[in-house]
């Protein structure tokens, strides 16, 4: 089967992933803030598990085929860099007010915190939507298949927690569905941007997959814990953290 069709279909099926974890939300059901918070921590730890075993273990790897293990380092470590560089830019420079534009009515500092929420969601979706592809480009299916799968798990929470911010505000639940639905799609983007980078060299993709484990660790660290330390639930959330790690490396291991 044609390896970018496999890989843009992968970075696809883990971008609608989101959308499941909207669905006790819009079936209404509650989820109590403890449940958020592990939700969130098991999403984090499988990031952390896909940015080591998934992303920059092949990285070197690949790069040693090529280059001398030093130069191969040193290349993964500047891809690593520029991720995290990037999406360090990114979470700087967010117009906050932005977004207030688009829905005006109720408390807006609330709404603005909402709105960076999901906007940091939607952004930090695209790395991994490369990470979905470039698994796949690697031409280990089996790579492929658990970095996919792994992140369209990881995917769920984010869906809950998305829509979970949009239902407190009253919004209907359509435009829940619809608004989850949007943030997702992201990845198949970051996917075709990830086809296209490496149908250029095959030379960025050692650089391509470090690239993404940085915009994910950076994600993760940057966002996720501190996020799962504000409720008083950080001890359950770090067993969800644990136990999401955990999986993905099982995943790892079970189809490479």
């Amino acid at each position: 089967m044609n390896l970018n069709l496999l890989a843009i279909s992968g970075s696809f099926l883990a971008g609608v992933a989101t959308v499941l974890g909207a669905l006790p939300i819009l079936l209404g059901k509650r989820i109590s803030p403890k449940m958020q918070d592990v939700f969130l921590g098991f999403s984090g730890g499988i990031m952390l598990a896909a940015s080591f075993f998934s992303l920059l273990n092949p990285a070197i790897d690949m790069a040693n085929v090529t280059f001398n293990r030093y130069f191969a380092v040193a290349l993964v470590s500047l891809g690593l860099i520029l991720g995290t560089f990037i999406f360090l830019i990114v979470d700087r420079f967010i117009p906050e007010d932005y977004f207030l534009r688009i829905y005006e009515n109720g408390n807006s500092k609330i709404l603005k915190k909402m709105w960076l929420f999901i906007f940091a969601i939607t952004v930090h979706n695209f790395p991994e939507g490369m990470s979905s592809a470039l698994g796949f480009l690697t031409g280990d299916f089996g790579k492929g298949i658990s970095l996919a799968t792994g992140i369209g798990i990881q995917n769920i929470p984010e869906g809950l927690a998305v829509a979970m911010a949009l239902y407190v505000n009253n919004f209907p639940k359509k435009d829940i569905f619809l608004i989850t639905f949007l943030t997702g799609i992201v990845e198949p983007v970051g996917g075709l941007v990830a086809i296209l980078l490496f149908s250029i060299s095959h030379y960025i993709l050692p650089i391509g997959l470090a690239f993404a484990a940085g915009a994910m660790l950076f994600v993760v660290t940057k966002e996720m814990i501190p996020e799962i330390h504000k409720k008083g639930y950080e001890t359950q959330a770090t067993v969800g953290l644990m136990l999401g790690f955990i999986l993905m490396m099982i995943l790892d291991n079970l189809f490479s």
